[in-house]
């Protein structure tokens, strides 16, 4: 066992256990057909079924989930450890379609700066995390504020990589090997968010009409600079894959064989382009906005940038039916999410004809309920199955932070969703 790590033999110990376990699951049979399940789903394979996905992840219940019951003392591996018992839990527990990989993975360390103007969110120190308002920094867009404006410059932390990888070798020296690979939203462009950031949500919505072209020129912007991000990754070579099982999109996995390109340096060992990866394009801030105003001031600018990635998954938590004329055009188009708040029959129609994923979310509030529902969630997942008849589908429950301490419901619904899955697959 490694002995030159700043980390508890303890620690150690129950990391290589974690580490054993997950290759023991990562060469099951039950692992494989799954693998392989994600690619047909994303082939559009004759035989292919409906994946299911439950993420637990985000509970904030008093009582504690059972990943949660953590062994290890210091920060990194009491971190780690928690990732692979997640994992473990999806797995052996709850039985969705979540993957054991047989490694562990570290990501890319990239530092930017700031645009020259602070960021507006602003959050109370005793308010829930996920709770902001914003004191916006910018207010009128006019010449002189949006001359404040400066591009970022980025750095590649090379040596932090290094460090990473070497602990993570050494703490699984031959239990599991490592890879590099993307971890959610490393290399997330937030275009709508960003904007945000400098006007608020109240100076976006006035802006539109106060000062239109001054917001065309603010998310010109932000177009530009994350373009010039692109370029910059592709150049240095940033980009690791993300074909497998990485997170994509809103809560979907990256299996694919049409990544990466046919004439990818990637093939041979060599670095990846933005070409050979997935991108998430979405724009949950222009919900208020109309299907007209979406298309002026924020569609061309979030199609520009998905225009130089291989496969597109468009949307989160927004629904995504006002958008469909704008989203005929979109680049790469792959997966669409429906959300919760979404016109389930609409999006079946498009994804039908588009031949794209509908990647379902299903409504996280039964969850809340002191008395979890199962005839009322059957029936909210048999409505999917309606609308998405003749579609490639994905059922990902997402956005649960309350269970009524019951957080074994999470159990019910991935057997309920299975079930409707069955009905799908059987009417296909």
């Amino acid at each position: 066992m490694p002995t030159n790590l700043p980390v508890p033999a303890a620690d150690l110990a129950v990391l290589r256990q974690l580490g054993e376990r997950q290759a023991q699951l990562a060469e099951s049979a039950a692992n494989q057909e799954k693998i392989e399940a994600w690619y047909r789903h994303d082939a559009g394979h004759p035989e292919r079924r409906p994946m299911v996905l439950a993420e637990v992840d985000y509970l904030r219940d008093r009582v504690r989930a059972p990943w949660e019951e953590l062994r290890c003392t210091h920060a990194w591996a009491r971190q780690l450890e928690r990732r692979l018992r997640l994992r473990h839990y999806e797995i052996e527990v709850l039985g969705d379609d979540h993957v054991a990989l047989p490694w562990v993975e570290y990501g890319p360390v990239i530092h930017a700066t700031d645009y020259g103007v602070p960021g507006g969110r602003h959050r109370q120190a005793d308010a829930d995390p996920l709770a902001h308002n914003y004191q916006p920094p910018l207010t009128t867009l006019d010449a002189d504020e949006l001359a404040r404006l400066q591009p970022r410059h980025f750095t590649w932390d090379r040596a932090a990589e290094d460090r990473e990888r070497e602990r993570l070798a050494q703490a699984f020296a031959g239990v599991l090997p490592v890879r590099r690979r993307c971890q959610p939203w490393q290399l997330f462009m937030p275009l709508t968010s960003v904007a945000l950031e400098f006007v608020g949500m109240d100076g976006f919505m006035t802006l539109l009409f106060d000062n239109p072209d001054g917001l065309h020129r603010l998310m010109g912007f932000l177009r530009d600079d994350y373009l010039a991000q692109i370029d910059w990754l592709d150049r240095e070579g940033v980009w690791p894959l993300d074909n497998e099982a990485d997170y994509v999109g809103a809560g979907s996995m990256g299996y694919t064989r049409d990544l990466p390109r046919p004439d990818s340096p990637a093939l041979n060992g060599g670095p990846a382009r933005a070409s050979d990866r997935w991108f998430l394009s979405e724009s949950q801030e222009s919900v208020g906005l109309s299907p007209d105003q979406y298309a002026q001031f924020v569609f061309p600018y979030l199609a520009a940038l998905a225009a130089r990635f291989g496969k597109v998954y468009y949307g989160c938590c927004e629904p995504a039916d006002p958008l469909l004329d704008s989203l005929e055009s979109l680049p790469n188009l792959a997966r669409v999410s429906v959300s919760a708040w979404a016109d389930e029959e609409r999006l079946g129609a498009f994804c039908r004809r588009r031949g794209v994923a509908y990647s379902r979310k299903p409504s996280p509030n039964f969850f809340m309920a002191p008395a979890y529902d199962l005839e009322a969630v059957r029936a909210h997942l048999d409505r999917t199955v309606d609308c998405a008849r003749g579609c490639r589908l994905e059922i990902i429950q997402r956005d649960v932070y309350v269970t009524a301490e019951q957080p074994g419901r999470f159990v019910q619904w991935v057997e309920l969703a299975r079930q409707a899955a069955a009905r799908h697959r059987a009417t296909a």
